[in-house]
């Protein structure tokens, strides 16, 4: 075993020691330094560990010949043969040592700070006899294997405030009654132990649970919280927040959610288990009351729909949903933009409106353009042309809803405009098709025709087109995704109401699953490679890979801007 393996090892087995000086409270939050600025914790370790061990895609993924290398490597091999010999020393499964030697909870801090930086962890226990032999037993193997392999610098034992503390390698490490500390910073160790035999109601990391689950929903898993009042003290952060208030793209794209860290003291984050799966929930108090004018577009008037359910037609990979008034951003564009976005931007609307058939202007289209905006990639049911492109890609979709109903109508010349500019260029043929009593335009490139910037084909994999449905504008990457999206629209689905979160997303893992099998080639190849195993073995390999994809559910993504919160939660349903 590598010397850091070693190390690593021993740290996760806890370390030596016996203590002089009593533990006052269960709580591995009395050991964190007030200088951590980053604390995670789980209240109950063995419950995090068995629902994430319990998993039956984990249990699954262990299975797969991709994976397999990893659990015959000699560290893995080794980590298991550790395992074995506490289980028999001690007397007592993993689950129940875990409960033993952490089940009063376990908490990281680290220090945000130049390489290495300050990190820190501590296991409450709930048996300080048991905590004491593991600790014995733990030391004992990193003598051993040190003396086996040589090494020079041994464990050098000295105490802490009457505590017996030891260092070996860059690990240092303390026990305080049922309580294992280890650290990368002996100030930060030195630091834990003092506090573990003070009092420490006022403590910095209490402050931080209770601001942490003022927002967070309740029983976490494990939960994080972050200093962000001191990180933004920084100078990198300073310039960052500089720069992105001045970028038009990042004010565009994500300057709501800068906006919220800007104004946050912490962040706070939380796991959880539910029936279906888990949950990610973080939280930022800090929300759309005190947003600048500019940042208005990513929300909703009060009481107004924030973004339209996402739309699912079949095959689809990944759906997303979400608010971005483009319109309001134009027509308050004077006192919303500096002069020089601004200027940009009216130059756009004049050069652009030149070429634009009727008397439409691109300004016009832009104040008629709605908030409400969507997304979806899926896979083919079949290939827009008889020629297969070299790489294979994703069809996607867009779906736009004007504030105008005018607005689908009148940028459909423009649309037709561009397309004629395309086919004069790269000899893209218009095709008119009606699906449910809509109209599809499609431009098409020829297949008996080489393009010198597409040496691969990649072209073949479009078939560009739009149509118009009620007052929103379809535009896709294939006449098959437009179908299908019309489709979507005129179901009843598409009635569904709307929600007050400002960004919606989901991914089928059937919709991956499906795309890995139809382009298996590169992990075949990859398989026989690294592995050496025939052609047969290698695709039996890869449709197993496959199959256990399709078993992780869904995946969902909601974001929510009240007026107080910031609220994001990620969701993996594994039905």
């Amino acid at each position: 075993m590598g010397r850091s393996t070693l190390l690593v090892v021993a740290s996760a087995l806890l370390g030596p020691l016996a203590a002089t000086a009593p533990l006052r409270a269960a709580d591995p939050l009395d050991s964190i330094p007030p200088s951590a600025q980053l604390v995670v914790v789980s209240d109950h370790p063995r419950k995090l560990a068995e629902a994430v061990t319990g998993l039956e895609a984990l249990q699954k993924a262990q299975k797969l010949p991709q994976y397999r290398g990893v659990y015959d490597s000699a560290a893995t091999k080794r980590a298991f043969q550790l395992l074995a010999l506490f289980e028999k020393e001690l007397g007592a499964k993993w689950p129940e040592l875990l409960d033993q030697l952490a089940g009063d909870g376990a908490a990281f801090g680290l220090q945000f700070a130049t390489d290495p930086a300050p990190a820190i962890l501590v296991l409450q226990g709930k048996d300080a006899e048991q905590v004491k032999r593991a600790t014995d037993l733990a030391l004992k193997t990193v003598e051993d294997e040190l003396a086996r392999q040589g090494a020079k610098d041994g464990v050098k034992r000295y105490t802490i405030a009457g505590c017996e503390a030891v260092k070996f390698g860059d690990a240092h490490a303390a026990r305080v009654g049922a309580a294992t500390i280890i650290s990368s910073n002996e100030a930060m160790l030195k630091a834990a132990v003092l506090l573990s035999t003070t009092d420490r109601a006022k403590s910095p990391v209490h402050k931080a649970r209770r601001d942490a689950f003022k927002l967070l929903p309740k029983d976490p898993l494990a939960w994080l919280w972050v200093d962000f009042a001191s990180v933004k003290q920084s100078k990198p952060t300073k310039d960052f927040f500089d720069a992105t208030r001045q970028d038009f793209l990042q004010t565009l794209v994500v300057g709501g959610t800068i906006d919220c860290l800007k104004r946050a003291d912490f962040i706070a984050a939380g796991l959880y288990r539910n029936a279906n799966g888990f949950q990610i929930a973080v939280r930022l108090p800090a929300g759309r009351s005190e947003f600048p004018p500019e940042f208005q577009l990513h929300v909703p008037p009060k009481g107004e729909t924030g973004t339209l359910p996402p739309l699912e037609p079949p095959g689809t990979i990944y759906s997303h949903s979400l608010h971005l008034d483009i319109g309001h951003l134009w027509l308050n564009r004077k006192t919303l933009l500096n002069d020089e976005i601004r200027g940009g931007l009216e130059k756009a609307d004049r050069d652009i409106s030149k070429i634009l058939p009727g008397s439409v202007k691109f300004g016009e289209l832009l104040a008629m353009w709605g908030p409400h905006h969507r997304i979806v990639v899926a896979n083919h049911d079949q290939l827009p042309y008889t020629k297969q492109p070299g790489l294979r890609l994703p069809a996607f979709g867009y779906v736009a809803t004007g504030r105008d109903p005018k607005f689908a109508r009148s940028v459909e010349p423009a649309l037709r405009s561009a397309a004629l500019i395309a086919s004069l260029q790269f000899g893209l043929k218009m095709v008119e098709h009606t699906h449910e009593g809509v109209g599809i335009v499609a431009y098409r490139f020829p297949e008996n025709k080489e393009l010198a910037d597409d040496p691969q084909g990649i072209r073949f994999n479009f078939e560009p087109c739009f149509a118009i449905v009620g007052d929103e504008l379809v535009v896709a990457s294939t006449v098959e995704l437009c179908k299908k999206l019309v489709t979507e629209l005129k179901s009843p689905r598409s009635g569904a109401k709307g929600g007050s979160a400002v960004v919606r997303g989901t991914f089928s893992a059937k919709g991956g699953a499906d795309f890995l099998a139809a382009r298996p080639e590169p992990y075949i190849t990859d398989a026989i490679l690294t592995r050496g195993i025939g052609l047969e073995e290698a695709r039996k390999e890869v449709a197993a890979l496959v199959a256990w994809v399709k078993t992780l559910g869904t995946g969902r993504v909601e974001l929510d801007i009240t007026e107080k919160e910031y609220r994001l939660d990620l969701v993996w349903d594994v039905r």
